[in-house]
């Protein structure tokens, strides 16, 4: 397989901030189940006494009271309550302790603060440092010179252009190409990608050169076909199980015969992930 968006020794930074952005959504989404769970839940507290082979539960709702109501058989849903109640209250703690602290890192800290460093020196000082990070200017310079071979073209298919003077395979890819172009994204058109030993040539590999994060880009064109459909099912399954997670680094796009991808939907797929 092989792998996008890994720039050398700059992910290590990369990753940690977005290993952060994660967990800290996570613990958002945690933080609000656990507090609805806390407001659904029964009064009181629960006391578990050993008894035998099992357990005895008992319901307390005083302070004062050190042995509560004996909870029965019949009524065990209150006794499963007050213990995932119990067990809420210590994840909500954490959850927003935790929470907090990863808030004030990303509030502290600039995701690009390292690569401004060297973008900011002296133009005489660059000369003499190996920066951690490439600057912009160069690191885009140098992703866009990999040299590749082109796809194939069989005799007699149709022939499409970009402003570029790129030859593709579809009018629709010809505006993808384009607007890309308008909004000054780099790309690469068919660029071959390894996977489980095939190689496999999605329509873009695109870069963002804020993040210099890598995306495929696969336009679907006759989704109303069954057999192009089942094959791209398939097709968008391999991607998935080698990295390639739409939403992530995998941008999808479709039409139809009756529905053609409209410039609105490229624009909006192009300032949602790549700008």
């Amino acid at each position: 397989m092989r792998q996008i968006g890994k720039n050398n020794n700059e992910e290590w930074a990369k990753n940690l901030r977005k290993s952060v952005e994660q967990r800290a959504q996570l613990l958002r989404n945690e933080i609000k189940l656990r507090t609805k769970a806390l407001d659904k839940a029964p009064e009181g507290w629960l006391r578990v006494r050993k008894y035998g082979k099992g357990y005895q539960y008992f319901h307390i709702t005083e302070s004062k009271d050190n042995c509560g109501t004996y909870i029965k058989g019949n009524n065990q849903k209150l006794a499963v309550a007050l213990s995932q109640k119990a067990y809420d209250k210590k994840i909500l703690a954490e959850a927003q302790k935790e929470l907090y602290i990863l808030d004030e890192y990303l509030k502290k800290t600039d995701e690009n603060a390292i690569e401004k460093i060297y973008d900011g020196m002296h133009p005489g000082k660059k000369l003499l440092i190996k920066p951690v990070f490439e600057d912009k200017e160069t690191f885009v310079r140098n992703w866009e010179a990999v040299v590749y071979p082109p796809g194939y073209f069989a005799e007699g298919d149709a022939e499409h252009y970009t402003a570029k003077n790129e030859r593709v395979r579809s009018k629709t890819e010809v505006n993808i190409a384009n607007m890309l172009n308008l909004y000054g994204i780099p790309y690469r058109y068919e660029f071959p990608l390894v996977m489980d030993g095939i190689e496999f040539r999605p329509d873009f590999l695109c870069l963002n050169t804020r993040t210099r994060k890598e995306y495929i880009w696969e336009h679907f064109g006759m989704m109303d076909s069954e057999d192009y459909a089942r094959k791209n099912v398939d097709k968008i399954a391999r991607y998935v199980q080698n990295g390639y997670i739409p939403g992530d680094n995998f941008i999808q796009t479709f039409e139809t015969i009756k529905k053609p991808l409209s410039s609105e939907i490229i624009r909006a797929m192009i300032e949602q992930y790549l700008v």
